[in-house]
C-alpha cells in the first residue's frame, strides 16, 4: 500500500462491467462530476458515466485562475483504461512539487474518451466545474496497486475492499471496481483506501458455468490476507489460479453477484 502525497479525499466506488460490444456504430458515452476536492497539493476528482467502447479512459485538465482572473491550464492526467458499460472512478491529480495557495480558484475539465485506432478520441460532452482550493477538503489516505502473475480466464470484475465479517466471501467497504477482460493481466492502481487498512481482492467471473466469486489472496497468505502501509510501495500481488471460491452466500445487495 502507497501513502498519497501530502493529502488526499475519501473518494467514491469505483464501478465498471464490461459488456459485449456491438459491431455496429455505437451511441455516444456520457460523462458527470460527482465530487470534486482540490488541495493545496493534491486534487481528486470522483466522475461517473456510461461507456459505449471496447477501450475507454478519462482525461481530467486542471485549470488554475491567474491575476487576469483566466484560467491557465495547470495539470493534465488520463485515468486507466476500462471496458464498456457502467463507471464510477476517481483520478488523482499530483501537484505536490509546485502547490497552490488555499483560496486558489481552479477549474476542473473532465472528457470521456475512447480509443479509435492508435490513439484517444472524445466521446461524449466535457463536464466541468469550478471551485477554490482548501486542504480541509482532504484526508490522508494511501493506494493499493493489484497486480496479477497471470491473465484473466474469463471477463468479469475484481474487486478491492477492507476486509470485516467472519464469513468467506466479499464483505467489507468497496473501495474499488476495476473490470477485467478474458487474457488480461492485473495492473491497476486504486486510490483513497485508509491507511494500515487489511484489504482482500475478489474476482466476480461474469460468463462460464461457475460464476462463484473468488478470492485473490495476496502473496503473504496463508497466513495474511492483506497488503499493509508497512509494505511501502509493494503491490497487492495475486494471482487467478490460485483464487479461492466463496464458501458462504453472497449479500443480497452485492452488486456484482451472480444474477
Amino acid at each position: 500500500m502507497r501513502r498519497l502525497g501530502l493529502s488526499s479525499v475519501i473518494i467514491g466506488l469505483l464501478l465498471a462491467v464490461v459488456m459485449p460490444v456491438s459491431a455496429a456504430p455505437l451511441a455516444a458515452g456520457s460523462v458527470g462530476i460527482v465530487s470534486t476536492a482540490v488541495c493545496k497539493d493534491t486534487a481528486t476528482v470522483a466522475v461517473s458515466g456510461t461507456a459505449s467502447y471496447a477501450t475507454n479512459r478519462v482525461k481530467v485538465k486542471l485549470y488554475k485562475q491567474n491575476t487576469n482572473g483566466s484560467y491557465e491550464l495547470f495539470r493534465t492526467v488520463n485515468s486507466e483504461n476500462f471496458g464498456s458499460g457502467d463507471f464510477m472512478l476517481a483520478v488523482l491529480i499530483d501537484y505536490s512539487t509546485n502547490q497552490v495557495a488555499a483560496g486558489r480558484l481552479m477549474r476542473v475539465d473532465v472528457q470521456l474518451q475512447r480509443l479509435s485506432g492508435s490513439s484517444f478520441v472524445d466521446d461524449g460532452s466535457l463536464a466541468s466545474t469550478t471551485l477554490g482550493a482548501a486542504d480541509k477538503l482532504c484526508k490522508d489516505k494511501c493506494s493499493v496497486t493489484i497486480a496479477s502473475a497471470d491473465r484473466a480466464p474469463v471477463k468479469g470484475t475484481v474487486t478491492l475492499r477492507t476486509h470485516f465479517g467472519a464469513w468467506f466471501r466479499p464483505e467489507g467497504r468497496l473501495y474499488g471496481a476495476i473490470p477485467v477482460n478474458a487474457g488480461a493481466k492485473l495492473n491497476n492502481t486504486v486510490i483513497g483506501v485508509p491507511c494500515g487498512a487489511a484489504v482482500r481482492v475478489w474476482y466476480y467471473p461474469a460468463t462460464g458455468k461457475d460464476r462463484t466469486p473468488k478470492l485473490l489472496p495476496a502473496q503473504y497468505w496463508p497466513n495474511e490476507y492483506a497488503a499493509t502501509i508497512l509494505d511501502g510501495t509493494n503491490p497487492y500481488t495475486t494471482s487467478f489460479a490460485k483464487g479461492l471460491a466463496a464458501t458462504k452466500p453472497l449479500e443480497s445487495d452485492d452488486p456484482y453477484a451472480p444474477k
